[in-house]
């Protein structure tokens, strides 16, 4: 079976699905996307990566029944055409074939190569069926198993959650920052030890003229690895630190901690924009923090190392969220310039009621103690598990015990009048058990 260019891979399809109009058979297209190619571009040379591509193409060909069709239809994307069908589902058992076929590392000359492939499968509706409409399904597929960080990914039609609803999300989010329709709130964080509001976490919010209020996780995906990721950040980091100037003019000590993504700290313009915004708003670097998630610095990419050593230069504070859900490595986590971690919410909101949970949170204390590391508890509900937090030597706490994410008014207000004489923590050292943990009376 030859593999075929892009336009003759287009015609001789849609000869292929005419001539089989008034078969019975079923009809698929399944299209690979080999994006970890790109990153050979420029390391093994366009030659090196077109010759990769032709041998796998090659091989996907023998693979495939001799009626079908195969062709390169993208720089790093492979296509075929699925013909005659007993069944709809033998297009994902020979989706698995294929994905079978190039998980095996790919060898060229010294080198041995990863592929990390990703099929998007799309069916053919009855006698309807174009080519384009096919590999267009087949390419949102793929979109949405990138997204999902899935292989294999079945297009299915859902008009509430489709992928052209992700792009006027990102067309309406890229007019949103234009015209500054976001907007940030804050949740207070509170010092166990000093009895104070010392710092807030920024959290961005953005509340669709059709589609009400986004999730901010929804918010982020559809700006991660697009042109609006660096725009957003800008947006937030300046509004953030704008913001925090605000509540420290109206008398609040406290700092603010900033969220950067992967994409963030790959981004090659981040300490330009990091320290302009510093000499702008006239925030002292060491009360902000700047928190990433353990999957983001868990990466191996020498240039997140960098950034994140950049930062820490600057005086800004390294945080590292929701530790306790990811994979670190205690080695990476040593090369890391850290001064926090975040103790993930999904442990803390249990621990009083599950001792598996509290051991959990008290061994990241004791590590991150030893480590020099401040810790701060997510997701603080309840007096209980403030008090126990208090007792394993937590040094931060924040939840809506304390204070839920606020507008700035909202928040200075709050921050301002606010006692919390009520967060008297105890700790089972005095003569009758308890023993009241001096400087927790008052946030002012």
């Amino acid at each position: 079976m030859p593999v075929l260019s892009y336009s003759n891979f287009f015609q001789a399809a849609e000869r292929k699905l005419s001539d089989n109009r008034n078969a019975c058979g079923n009809h698929a297209v399944l299209t690979v996307n080999l994006g970890r190619l790109a990153e050979l571009d420029g390391i093994l040379g366009y030659a090196a990566v077109d010759q990769i591509i032709q041998t796998i193409s090659k091989q996907l060909a023998d693979a495939l029944n001799p009626g079908d069709l195969i062709g390169i239809t993208g720089r790093h994307q492979v296509s075929c055409l699925l013909v005659n069908l007993l069944a709809n589902a033998h297009a994902l058992l020979a989706a698995h074939k294929i994905l079978r076929i190039l998980t095996v590392p790919f060898t060229l000359g010294a080198h041995n190569i990863l592929l990390n492939p990703c099929i998007g499968v799309a069916y053919g509706r009855e006698k309807k069926s174009t080519i384009d409409l096919m590999m267009r399904n087949a390419s949102l597929a793929i979109q949405q198993a990138l997204q999902e960080k899935e292989q294999i990914k079945l297009f299915v039609e859902n008009p509430e959650d489709t992928y052209l609803t992700q792009l006027h999300l990102w067309s309406d989010l890229n007019e949103a920052i234009e015209t500054n329709a976001l907007h940030l709130q804050f949740q207070p964080q509170f010092n166990t030890v000093s009895g104070k509001i010392e710092s807030t976490e920024a959290l961005l919010r953005w509340t669709h003229p059709q589609h009400g209020p986004i999730r901010t996780d929804k918010l982020i995906q559809v700006a991660e690895g697009t042109i609006l990721m660096p725009k957003l950040t800008q947006w937030v980091l300046h509004t953030a630190l704008r913001e925090c100037s605000a509540f420290r003019t109206a008398g609040i000590d406290a700092g603010v901690s900033i969220n950067f993504s992967a994409d963030d700290l790959r981004e090659p313009d981040i300490i330009d924009l990091t320290a302009q915004a510093l000499d702008i708003w006239n925030v002292p670097p060491g009360r902000i923090t700047v928190e990433v998630t353990e999957t983001a610095v868990m990466e191996t990419n020498r240039n997140i190392l960098d950034t994140l050593n950049h930062l820490k230069d600057m005086g800004l504070k390294l945080s590292m969220d929701d530790f306790g859900t990811g994979y670190s490595s205690m080695s990476r986590m040593l090369e890391l310039p850290l001064d926090e971690v975040k103790i993930d919410m999904i442990f803390v909101r249990e621990m009083t009621k599950h001792p598996k949970h509290e051991r959990i949170v008290d061994s990241i204390i004791n590590l991150a103690h030893q480590l020099n590391l401040t810790v701060v508890a997510e997701g603080v509900e309840d007096l209980d598990t403030f008090r126990r937090l208090a007792v394993l030597g937590c040094d931060v706490i924040q939840g809506y015990l304390i204070g839920k994410p606020m507008p700035l008014t909202d928040f200075i207000k709050t921050v301002s009048q606010q006692s919390f004489e009520f967060l008297q923590p105890v700790a089972p050292e005095s003569a009758n058990g308890y023993q009241s943990i001096p400087g927790m009376l008052n946030s002012r």
